[in-house]
């Protein structure tokens, strides 16, 4: 259940925080506005946001810009906390950083690949990442295609193992940005597993472990359905974490011979009465990416309740904190696009 007296003030502060999330009226206000300006002005009424919009011009507000600046307010409530946090609670905190550090070389990876610096404006945020990263991040984008990435990474651990999709002639976007995936997550499970306490250890355990199963299952069935792969080139494309999916059932999936066959081993699995029963009707090929994410908001949810005295009540927080900046992004550009506040609320509640 965690420690009390270690937890229960910065647990206080994630409570006011949560507090700041946008409700499901305050989205359909939100939807509900005539263009982005006024989507905008809106979000400025919110705590969280007020003051990274401040001062922002109408025309500045294209998407990559309004972007920035609402992962600026994630940022901010991460170095909000790490201020805020003890000994204990860094040690997660500097755990979950790892997801930043990938998430921006991931996008820059996609701007190298396609010949051009990355528009990624890194100033605005350098002093955060300069204090929990070594990488790199001004050379990172500067990059103008991937040999000028690689050498921007040297002496990090992703160095060898890109350089190494690169020296096999493979410069496909996917396979380094899965590359990538999975780098991230054996390292996050890695230091879980050796760095955090027995509390807080068990405590996100689960959340992570049924991420990176859902993650290889969606991978799967994307392989099954959609490519001609083999069993061995499909079990290449996974993460090699196996938490409540076991590697042999991995390898029974990525030789199933047919989808209904894929479906019924998956059926077996610990996640089969949680997939198919969630998808409702849609008893065979259900719709796994949106399923996964809602399994993923209550597998969240449930630890951030159960556990609100340790790493899962910080874990809980910046999942839910994500997902709303997902959502306020798909908002405003259905708004961009004329969408009608009915359309966009579909959409979200289908992404």
């Amino acid at each position: 259940m965690g420690s009390l007296i270690t937890y229960s003030a910065i647990a206080a502060k994630l409570a006011a925080m949560r507090g700041h999330f946008l409700t499901d009226d305050e989205f359909s206000v939100l939807a509900g506005m005539e263009n982005v300006p006024a989507a905008v002005e809106y979000l400025k009424s919110s705590p969280a946001y007020r003051d990274v919009f401040s001062g922002v011009e109408n025309e500045e507000l294209h998407r990559s810009k309004i972007e920035e600046l609402l992962w600026h307010s994630l940022y901010g409530d991460f170095s909000r906390l790490f201020r805020f946090a003890n000994g204990t609670q860094r040690k997660f905190l500097d755990l979950y950083f790892l997801h930043f550090e990938i998430d921006v070389m991931k996008r820059c990876l996609r701007d190298a690949v396609s010949g051009k610096r990355s528009d990624l404006n890194f100033k605005s945020f350098e002093p955060f990442f300069r204090k929990h990263s070594h990488l790199d991040f001004t050379a990172l984008t500067d990059s103008k295609d991937l040999d000028e990435y690689l050498d921007s990474i040297q002496n990090t651990p992703y160095y060898g193992p890109l350089k190494d999709l690169r020296d096999q002639g493979i410069t496909s976007l996917s396979e380094f940005e899965s590359a990538l995936d999975i780098l991230y997550f054996i390292r996050f499970w890695k230091t879980l597993k050796d760095q955090l306490s027995k509390d807080d250890r068990e405590a996100i355990a689960d959340c992570a472990g049924e991420k990176i199963d859902l993650l290889n299952i969606e991978w799967l069935a994307r392989a099954k359905r959609h490519y001609k792969l083999s069993a061995d080139a499909i079990m290449e494309l996974l993460i090699p974490v196996w938490h409540r999916l076991k590697k042999s059932q991995a390898r029974e999936l990525a030789e199933a011979p047919s989808i209904e066959e894929f479906d019924r081993i998956l059926k077996g699995t610990r996640y089969g009465n949680r997939i198919f029963r969630a998808s409702g009707e849609q008893q065979e090929n259900p719709e796994l990416h949106s399923l996964f994410r809602a399994l993923l908001d209550a597998v969240y949810s449930k630890s951030g309740r159960n556990d609100p005295y340790s790493a899962a009540a910080l874990n809980s927080y910046f999942y839910f904190k994500e997902e709303e900046i997902r959502k306020i992004i798909t908002t405003v550009e259905g708004i961009r696009y004329s969408l009608g506040s009915s359309e966009i609320l579909t959409c979200l509640a289908e992404s």
